[in-house]
Order: C-alpha cells, then structure tokens, then sequence
C-alpha cells in the first residue's frame, strides 16, 4: 500500500512512497490544503469563495475550477475516495488526515487532556504526550500559503503550540526540573512573545535562580528592546522593579511557572534542610524599586517625541530634575577624546560659560568625566569643580558623571548633572536611577537624527556621525 506523508509545520510538503506529489495546478494543492485545515469539511461554495474569489462568474467559472481541483487531488493521491462528499460539505478521508503532522499534533493534545484528568500516576503520561505535540510542531503552519483561512488556522495550531509547551514548562517545573522548564518557557515566549509579561518576569526569575543574573537580565533587555522596536511601548512597572533587584545582585525566589505558589524546587530544598538563599524585601528598598521603575518609564515616554540631543538633555532634565533636585544636566559627546557639548541645560555657574560656549573641550579639562571615559563606569563628587575645571573661587556643587553607552556597547556619551551640596551626597538609589537613566538615554542616542546639529559632529572619524 503506498505510504502517504503530509508536512505542514515549518515547511510545506506532500509525499507518497517518498516522492513529492505533483498538483498539476494551483488550484488543486490549494484546495487540498484548504481541506487539511477543516477537517470537518466544507461546502463547495464556502472553497470557491475562499480559495478564487475574484472569479467573476461564481456559478460557472468556480464550480467549474471546483471540479477540476477535486478530480486532480484524487488523481494526485491515488484513490477516488480520498476526497468524499458528506451532506454537501467535502472532506478528506480519515486515511489521508491520519498521514498528516496536524493529525498527529492535535492526537498528542487530546491524550495529554486525558491523562491529565487521570490519577496522579498520569502525569508523566501529560508530560509525554505533551512533548510529542511539540516536537511536532516544526514552525508555522503553512508557511508558505498567503490566505485569510491560512492566517487563521496557522494562529489556532501557534496557540495549541504555545498553550502545550507553557503546560510542558509548568509540569517540569513542578518536578524541580528547572532546566527543562526553562527551556520550555522560552520556546513558548519566542512562538509568542505576548503571551503574557508576567511569563516574562517567570523566566527572569528562574534564569536568576538557576543560571546568573546574567542571563536573567539579558532576557529583561530582549524584551523591552522588543516593546519599544515592534510595539512602541515599554514594560510593566513590576517587571522593571523585578530587573532593578535582579542586577543589584538581589536573589528573588522564582515562583511556580504560571502561579503564585511556591517555587517546587526551593521547597524540596527546604525539606531536606538545605540552606537556602532568600530575599527579605525591607520596605525601602521596594519603595526605591518602584521609583526608580517609574522614573525609568517617565523618561523613555518622555524621549520618545525627542528628534536632536538638546531636546534629550531637555527632557530628560525635565523628566529627572525634581526627584533628584538638579540644578544642570548636558550631555558630552565623546568623540575622539574630545568632549563636544550641546545645549546646558539649567543653572550653570558663570566662570564655566566661556568653557562650554566653545563647544567642544580636550578630555583633561573635565576630570569627572575623564574618569568615566576611562573606567567606563559612573562617578561622583561633591565638587563640581571636577566636572569642567574650574578655579578656586567656585561655589562648592554636587556633581555626577554617568557613561552613555552606544550600539556597539562602546561609551560614546556622558551624562554630567550638578546640584547644590546642601541636598546631601548621592545615595546608592539616586545613583541607580542615575545610572539606568544613562542606559535609557543609551537607547535614544541611537537614533541618527539627534547627532544632527551636534558642534563639530561631522568629524570623519567619529562613530556618531549621521547614518552610522
């Protein structure tokens, strides 16, 4: 009996005996993958409809164009039945559906539903079938067909996907096999990335407790680079509190994948006396996480109108200048050990006007923010005479330097901001905020038009030249 196999996952392909079918017409492999996907079957009309609309004539020409696809599938398949009528609506034999990854997919589905309203012993069973659903699941159904009735059946099997390999995940993660739920978690995350945040802020948490933070914050700046570049948004104040904690070094115990309960894994630890390692929120520090979150959100809503580098250092003094009482805020310009100044924003004290009026100083002239430059990390002073040097006769000001960091990851800004010493020194949270507004702005100088206008901007050798 010849061997039928059908692909439709990832690529697009129908073979018999191991050689590819051939159609003969469009309109025949279109109608049978049209059948595939409604295997309950479908009128006559409701395929001509949907598979050549624009034929002018609907009774002749489609009817026409109807029974010439359905005599050439058969042809193609080998066997008149193939194809049968039942109350008007055309389906494919249950043989030809059986041959087919779709069958074998939504199979896998329907045993994993009912081992998992078995007895407990059933849940290796759900795991298995499970992991055949998915395994199947090669890539997008379809691919290669451009159609209304295509999109919806190739979302409806991305969502069976999805829905099998969180479940999969969350089975895994239950038995503490918290590689196997990760690497399931992220499967489902890359099939659909807006599934949910809070799946998001899962993976982050489990990345941190079995991995690094590393790895766990990488993930946090994927996916905001995702909402900002394909959705014009910006993530969830408890996502960004929760990547706040996670680089600082916090431990943050991941809970169960999909819940609220406790982390499976960290229990059986505490069962068998483990030491374990957890996180005691002082009430401070949240309130510090969630301003610093919400400030971070502030300024990147507020940056995203800003087209040149004064509207950024405008915006963002505007943005950050009351909860940390500056009184100036510009942004150097690396280029080439020269620093080149835009526009100073705020009160900046007179003997430095004739420095910065040039527009451009040597590295050594500022101390502050060569040290940046140098070690590619942020410092502060409670003297702002080491920011653009500066005489005696200066008025003391509290003074910081956060490094800009480009594409490529290399320091092409400054930050600089001043203040009045009688505010205080910079604490640990002002300097974290400070230093995730230099990530953000980070971010926004990437954008070639805002080096337009920049004094000198168009050296030959600098990287922040427009059309980098």
């Amino acid at each position: 009996m010849p061997t039928l196999k059908i692909v439709t996952f990832g690529q697009t392909r129908v073979t018999l005996d191991g050689r590819d079918i051939a159609w003969h017409a469009t309109s025949a492999r279109d109608l049978f993958f049209y059948l595939l996907s409604f295997p309950d079957g479908r009128s006559q009309r409701d395929a001509a409809l949907a598979l050549w609309p624009d034929d002018e004539n609907e009774n002749a020409a489609s009817s026409n164009r109807f029974r010439v696809a359905l005599h050439r599938v058969r042809a193609a398949l080998g066997k008149t039945d193939s194809v049968f009528k039942d109350y008007e609506r055309y389906q494919l034999s249950p043989e030809v559906l059986a041959t087919s990854d779709v069958f074998a997919m939504q199979a896998a589905l329907h045993e994993a539903r009912l081992a998992s309203t078995g007895l407990p012993s059933g849940t290796q069973a759900t795991r298995e079938a499970l992991q055949r659903a998915v395994d199947l699941y090669g890539g997008g159904y379809l691919t290669e067909v451009r159609a209304d009735w295509a999109d919806t059946a190739r979302e409806e099997y991305k969502a069976s996907y999805v829905q099998a390999t969180l479940e999969l995940s969350m089975l895994h993660c239950e038995a503490a096999e918290c590689d196997l739920a990760i690497r399931h978690l992220a499967q489902a995350l890359r099939a659909d990335p807006l599934i949910g945040e809070n799946y998001h802020q899962d993976l982050m948490a489990c990345l941190a407790s079995v991995e690094s933070k590393y790895a766990a914050v990488e993930h946090y700046r994927r996916f905001i680079k995702y909402l900002r570049s394909d959705l014009a948004d910006t993530p969830m104040l408890e996502t960004t509190a929760l990547a706040e904690r996670l680089k600082a070094g916090d431990f943050t115990c991941p809970h169960q994948i999909g819940t609220h309960a406790p982390c499976a894994r960290h229990l059986a630890q505490r069962a068998a006396g483990a030491t374990l390692l957890t996180f005691e929120a002082d009430g401070s520090e949240v309130h510090d996480s969630l301003e610093r979150a919400q400030l971070g959100l502030k300024l990147a809503d507020a940056l995203q109108p800003a087209g040149t580098l004064d509207e950024v250092a405008h915006l963002t003094l505007e943005a950050l200048g009351e909860a940390l009482k500056l009184e100036s805020l510009f942004i150097f310009l690396v280029d080439l050990g020269v620093l080149r100044i835009n526009r100073v924003w705020g009160e900046i004290p007179p003997e430095f006007h004739p420095l910065l009026e040039l527009g451009a100083l040597p590295l050594d002239a500022v101390p502050l923010c060569r040290q940046v430059v140098q070690t590619g990390e942020a410092h502060y002073a409670e003297n702002i005479s080491l920011l653009p040097t500066a005489g005696p006769e200066t008025n003391p000001t509290a003074a910081g330097a956060v490094p800009i960091f480009g594409e490529a990851g290399t320091l092409e800004a400054v930050m600089a901001v001043s203040r009045s010493p009688h505010v205080g020194t910079w604490t640990m949270h002002e300097q974290a905020l400070l230093t995730q507004a230099g990530r953000t702005l980070g971010f926004t100088l990437r954008k070639d038009a805002l080096y337009v206008g920049v004094p000198n901007s168009a050296h030959s050798g600098s990287s922040l030249v427009t059309g980098r």
